[in-house]
């Protein structure tokens, strides 16, 4: 089927081009109902919009990009599949980068994008992300933050209730009886301070007293195996030192999947001696051995908001004087037989 134009279009639905042009960039001055209408005409009649045209007028070339710390994170995944699908939908090119939790690597990354003359960015900051560049970018290139979004940027932002998530999984490992508890976090990362508040209160709540060395912080900047190596040795210390069963909270999804199978290759049986939930939006969950207790974040929708409030920013008139707000979404857990009691 051959494409029609904007005028084409226009003429099939009775409706002004102008009309037409609005109700498919999801202008508020539209309604919902004829927003709908010509957006069901224009996938039946195979309207695309002529982005070359579009650019010319705007002085956009409908581009726009998301850097996350890595591809291959099962929860970071998940928001480029929720970005990709809303930037798609409302006809944007997406490019995709990671940092590598590298903050030289996220800056060279952020100036190419700026070279290829990118609308915007979404980012979720790597460990020791450089502000002062982010704010300096901010100034010539909307950006919008997702994830880790504890930074001092006028912008709009994206996140969880981190604060909630890692209290409630807390709660979880107490009911489950352990009273002993481990936090394992990413070291600079910008939302382990709520997620240790969380924990703390949920520990306060139940009269259990806290103890700063049940905070292990973990070096992200490191590679892989040595990651592994350090953990491993790290827990080991923490299991000869304790005798009875303890907890494991992981602030990350690299943390939490690790931990689990690091305790395997010691020998540590989950959840009779040590039981295990942690942030992780793994698919692979309830395959692991034992099946991990998670606390799922909606990644998902986080890149979606994301591309939403970028768009919002870009098509605005001055960005500069916007009300910039923050989207808090919940997690939620499931309990699995890694904390079963």
């Amino acid at each position: 089927m051959s494409r029609i134009t904007l005028k084409e279009l226009a003429f099939e639905l009775g409706l002004s081009i102008s009309t037409v042009s609005k109700a498919l960039n999801d202008n508020f001055e539209i309604s919902e109902i004829t927003k709908n209408r010509v957006k069901e005409a224009a996938s039946l009649l195979n309207y695309k919009p002529n982005l070359v045209a579009k650019s010319l007028k705007t002085g956009y070339n409908n581009t726009i990009a998301i850097i996350v710390p890595y591809f291959g994170n099962p929860f970071q995944s998940q928001v480029l599949e929720g970005a990709h699908q809303a930037a798609y939908e409302r006809n944007y090119k997406l490019v995709f980068m990671q940092s590598r939790e590298n903050a030289k690597l996220e800056q060279e990354s952020l100036k190419t994008l700026n070279q290829q003359n990118v609308d915007g960015v979404i980012i979720t900051p790597s460990a020791n992300s450089n502000l002062k560049y982010l704010k300096q970018f901010h100034q010539i290139c909307p950006l919008v933050l997702v994830d880790r979004i504890d930074f001092d940027l006028p912008t709009f932002k994206i996140g969880v209730n981190s604060e909630k998530g890692s209290y409630d999984a807390t709660q979880h490992l107490i009911n489950s009886g352990r009273r002993n508890i481990l936090v394992l976090c990413g070291m600079n990362i910008g939302i382990n301070q709520k997620r240790i508040s969380g924990y703390n209160k949920a520990l306060m709540a139940n009269f259990i007293p806290f103890n700063k060395e049940n905070i292990i912080q973990v070096d992200y900047g490191q590679s892989r195996e040595d990651l592994i190596k350090n953990l491993t040795q790290i827990l080991k210390n923490k299991l000869n030192q304790n005798s009875g069963p303890m907890g494991i909270l992981g602030t990350t999804d690299t943390l939490t999947v690790s931990c689990l199978g690091i305790l395997s290759n010691l020998g540590i049986r989950v959840p009779e001696q040590v039981s295990v939930i942690g942030f992780a939006n793994t698919e692979a969950a309830e395959s692991l051995n034992p099946s991990l207790s998670t606390i799922i974040q909606p990644a998902f929708e986080i890149g979606q908001k994301g591309v939403e409030k970028l768009i919002q920013l870009i098509e605005s008139k001055d960005r500069f004087k916007m009300d910039f707000d923050t989207t808090i979404l919940d997690t939620f857990i499931v309990a699995r037989n890694s904390t079963k009691v």
